[in-house]
């Protein structure tokens, strides 16, 4: 491994490391299923080690690295979907209260009944996930990778050109990814491009996460940008999930009511509540999406993305000239002395 790669490589394993003692923290509450931020805090963490595998991939034997890559993402899929029917759980308990009236109680009742039992269900996948990331000792594996490298990280320099280029490239190509959905979204029937972007956006955060000590928090209203965007696209994306999974849902309890009492007469005290719930997830779509609208206007008005750029290009555009300079200081062959 040459010096510019090892310094690179430093660096990767203290952000890992981070990122292992996180995902380490939440094993037991996950397990327990008692308090929801557990699932989602090893979620996060997953997510952010899978952004930091990419970035440094070159530190690590190309064999391990898939390997190790495959074993994060199958247990961020375990936990995504836990993690999606606790926030839809969290959405019915405060349905249930925002439609009171007894007409409307039944169907929102059914729903939470049903996806209660769905979470139930994913509770083994999890389970099994965790009994599978601890059998193959992925943990332990990343540690045994990072610990020489962590051993190094006083005595090596790690703002190094070449950690700078990583950051810059890493960066790069999540905005040019986030900008490519960009002609999509003014159309609000575009679902999936929106879900695209959030994802995109994730991304570029996680990705300005990994190099922010770099430039001395002056990623931090980058960082901020990004979250927004992610939680707007989020929000919207979960309101998209609800609304097309209501007429799904009556078309399942009426499956469900027929094979039972043999008519469809009980399903029909499910249906004002259903109903309102799912108009009340598509105005809230509309203002959501509104929003969002207005707040990428203000980026693109303020040339955000384009800052970014100028910012982390900095490190690399005074490092081209500290080079220029030595050029030009070199002392010149004497002819006189051939």
């Amino acid at each position: 491994m040459s010096a510019t790669l090892e310094a690179t490589c430093v660096y990767g394993a203290k952000i890992i490391q981070r990122h292992l003692a996180a995902m380490a923290a939440e094993v037991e509450g996950v397990r327990a299923a008692e308090d929801i931020e557990c699932i989602h805090r090893m979620r996060v963490a997953t997510r952010r080690m899978r952004t930091a595998l990419t970035l440094f991939s070159d530190c690590f034997p190309k064999q391990d690295y898939k390997k190790i890559q495959k074993d994060v993402r199958k247990v961020t899929r375990a936990l995504g979907e836990a993690r999606d029917l606790d926030v839809q759980l969290e959405v019915i308990e405060a349905a249930l209260e925002e439609f009171p009236d007894p007409v409307f109680q039944p169907g929102i009742k059914r729903l939470k009944l049903r996806l209660t039992q769905r979470r139930a269900e994913v509770q083994q996948h999890v389970d099994a996930a965790m009994d599978k990331m601890l059998a193959d000792q992925l943990i332990e594996r990343l540690e045994a990778w990072a610990a020489p490298l962590l051993e190094q990280s006083k005595s090596v320099y790690l703002y190094t050109p070449a950690l700078y280029q990583l950051a810059f490239r890493g960066i790069q190509v999540r905005i040019d990814e986030l900008l490519s959905h960009v002609p999509y979204i003014t159309d609000p029937q575009n679902v999936q491009e929106l879900h695209a972007m959030r994802i995109s956006a994730k991304r570029l955060r996680y990705a300005m996460e990994t190099f922010e000590e770099l430039y001395g928090g002056q990623l931090k209203p980058f960082i901020t940008t990004a979250r927004k965007l992610q939680d707007q696209l989020g929000a919207i994306h979960d309101l998209d999930v609800w609304i097309v999974m209501i007429p799904q849902f009556i078309e399942e309890e009426r499956a469900r009511i027929v094979g039972y009492f043999g008519n469809v007469r009980p399903l029909r005290r499910l249906l004002p509540g259903l109903e309102a719930f799912r108009q009340s997830r598509i105005a809230l779509r509309e203002a959501g999406y509104a929003n969002f609208l207005k707040e990428w206007a203000k980026i693109e008005e303020e040339q955000t993305w384009d800052k970014l750029l100028k910012l982390i290009n900095t490190p690399m555009d005074l490092e081209a000239a500290v080079q220029a300079r030595k050029a030009e200081e070199k002392p010149k062959d004497n002819p006189l002395e051939e």
